[in-house]
């Protein structure tokens, strides 16, 4: 992900409010509602079922937007599973009682914020139909409120909520016409945390991210590896709305993405203010209708629309009164407003996209079919858009409802959404924001009872919290205090914390996690493909002398790039087999009868370039502390005889 370079924000004076939810897996014997075991199978699933998912009424008596849309995709759901797993998952038997050992976990984390802990718990349903769970909604507890810790700067960060809930289904591929899941992840035990949005500079976001994640972990009991945490960003300015970025996978996402979707929501507050200006009123919108302008393309010379007639596909067309050159407008580098009726329309109804009139002639689409086009559905040519889709009828009808909603919504400004995380710095839209009608209790599941034996066998649990290792690393390991605060807000601390206890060096493990990754990440290395396993192997080939530790970063490089490859075939493949002491005595000797003339010339001053040349030759073969003894004892030994 990249900075596309336009310049600082004034968070202070754009009013930036950033909330924060952090999705935690937990490491336990069984899944939170059964007993199967928390773990991703990898082989081949034993069978699949097919499902089809329809919006129930919450607890508040209404039918959450969100699951509307979800709705009206009309996608038939594959769920992959396997013989192991018992019937839960795929809802066909109640659940079981909640785990204890889940539980006693995120009463613990409650403990650390100092939360609010009711004495009795209600498991609840929250609807989700985009198919991640069999049953149509996610079981969730709320295990305590209004918690509180400290950032950097000397903040109070509010934590509002903290629940406890099962993880979803993870997704394996995805077609206009079909999802498909994989059961294994569903039912993990999740921790969500939910800050206040409180956090006004992107710089304060990344380290009450880093301070959550460090306590978790701090715990012994969150998972680790690719996707067992995960990030979201609720996102707002003055004159804007809340936008949720999903799928925040790494800490230096969150600035890029930040700054985005703040530029972003001032240019659509800008179009807001044009379209009040334009006098552009809901109604206008609202008493639009779709026009069927199939015949004008039966001789059109784009090929795509040409294509979708020849298959029986329809062409539908609306007006956007005063809208004229709003859909062409840059919100973002190379990214125009109409993006975001495309992406609405795409995610909806699985139409690839639309097309309007700010920028044709273009696609094969000619200038006289695009006046023809203005003709045909009343539009004013110097005062309005006219937007079209081409696919099936039904889906064609759906995809002009969706326009005609995102236009009405540009008349507020900012729309509330859920929006998806891009590698670019940009997000896409996913779904409208969730609401209270998405939350209504779960009939199958009794309440659970918190009792005061419980509440004082959490409070007697030690942790040893992040601020603590840092002064232990200092005083114990001696590590610099830079190197320490890095390890114990890093994602790397407990496999830091298991090589140092196996013999390695600390200050060679910390430099190599958080010095050497950043560099390697920073020279476009994919460093997010190496987990615990390679750094493990790595340490365990130094520790016993099968590489020399100036080779650390190109045995990294090399495993970032092939990370299913082994330390051995890493080794082999970057020629870094080590040499014994012979070997190198030997090729020591043959530099030293090869500038013989520089030690008579300089002496012992001749050290430093003979050693370039070894350290050139031997190419982290052998540790450089070995090098420099040998070649001392060599050169030394030369000077005698002369």
């Amino acid at each position: 992900m990249t900075s596309n370079n336009l310049g600082e924000i004034d968070y202070s004076a754009v009013g930036l409010k950033v909330g924060l939810e952090i999705h935690q897996q937990l490491q336990t014997r069984r899944k939170l509602f059964c007993y199967c075991k928390p773990d991703l199978i990898k082989r081949d699933p034993d069978f699949k079922i097919i499902r089809y998912m329809r919006p129930t009424l919450g607890e508040t008596g209404e039918i959450d937007r969100a699951a509307l849309k979800e709705f009206k995709k009309r996608r038939k759901v594959i769920y992959e599973s396997y013989y192991d797993l018992c019937p839960y998952e795929l809802d066909e038997i109640p659940p079981y009682d909640v785990d204890e050992e889940s539980l006693e976990v995120a009463l613990l984390i409650a403990n650390i914020f100092k939360m609010k802990i009711p004495d009795i718990l209600a498991v609840s349903r929250k609807q989700y139909l985009d198919g991640s769970v069999p049953s149509g909604f996610q079981r969730t507890i709320l295990v305590a409120l209004d918690g509180e810790f400290e950032i950097f700067n000397g903040k109070k960060v509010k934590i509002n909520q903290l629940c406890l809930e099962e993880d979803a289904a993870r997704k394996i591929d995805e077609t206009d016409e079909a999802i498909i899941f994989r059961v294994d992840r569903l039912g993990i035990p999740l921790i969500e945390i939910t800050t206040e949005a409180c956090l006004n500079t992107p710089e304060e976001v990344l380290d009450a991210a880093l301070r959550i994640g460090a306590i978790l972990r701090s715990t012994g009991k969150a998972r680790r590896g690719i996707g067992t945490i995960r990030q979201d960003i609720n996102v707002s300015i003055e004159g804007g709305a809340r936008v949720e970025i999903k799928g925040v996978q790494k800490p230096e996402w969150f600035k890029i993405l930040i700054d985005n979707e703040i530029r972003r929501q001032f240019k659509l507050i800008e179009i807001k203010k044009e379209l009040e200006k334009r006098g552009v009123s809901e109604s206008d919108i609202r008493r639009e209708q779709e026009v069927d302008i199939t015949d004008l393309f039966k001789n059109t010379k784009a090929k795509f629309i040409k294509s979708a007639i020849s298959r029986g596909e329809r062409v539908l067309a609306i007006k956007l009164p005063g809208f004229s050159g709003l859909l062409g407008l840059e919100i973002l580098p190379k990214r125009r407003f109409g993006k975001e009726f495309a992406e609405r329309v795409s995610v909806i109804t699985g139409l690839k996209g639309i097309i309007h009139t700010d920028e044709l002639p273009a696609y094969g689409i000619s200038q006289e079919e695009k006046d023809k086009l203005f003709e045909i559905t009343k539009a004013d040519p110097g005062k309005d858009c006219v937007v079209f889709v081409v696919g099936p009828l039904e889906k064609a009808l759906d995809a002009i409802e969706e326009v005609k909603e995102r236009a009405v919504l540009a008349l507020r400004g900012v729309p509330e959404e859920t929006r998806r995380a891009n590698e670019d710095g940009t997000t896409s839209f996913e779904r409208p924001l969730g609401t209270a009608a998405r939350l209504y209790p779960d009939t199958d599941s009794p309440n659970v009872l918190i009792s005061k034996k419980l509440l004082e066998k959490i409070k007697s649990i030690k942790v040893e919290l992040p601020w603590v290792k840092e002064k232990r690393y200092i005083e114990e390991l001696g590590l610099p205090t830079t190197h320490a605060k890095k390890i114990v807000m890093s994602e790397w601390v407990t496999t830091f914390e298991e090589l140092v206890n196996i013999g390695l060096p600390a200050k060679l493990v910390a430099t190599t996690l958080v010095e050497t990754l950043t560099s390697l990440r920073r020279d476009g290395i994919p460093v997010e493909n190496l987990g615990e396993k390679h750094i493990k192997e790595l340490f365990k080939a130094l520790k016993e002398g099968k590489i020399a530790k100036e080779v650390i970063p190109d045995i990294l490089s090399y495993l970032a790039n092939n990370p299913e490859d082994s330390i051995e075939k890493a080794i082999n493949k970057l020629g870094l087999t080590k040499i014994d002491i012979k070997t190198l005595e030997k090729l020591i000797d043959r530099i030293i009868d090869e500038n013989i003339n520089l030690i008579h010339e300089r002496g012992e001053r001749a050290f430093s370039p003979l050693m370039g040349h070894v350290m050139r030759e031997v190419k982290g073969k052998i540790d450089g502390k070995t090098v420099s003894e040998v070649l001392r004892k060599k050169i030394e030994e030369r000077m005698s005889k002369n």
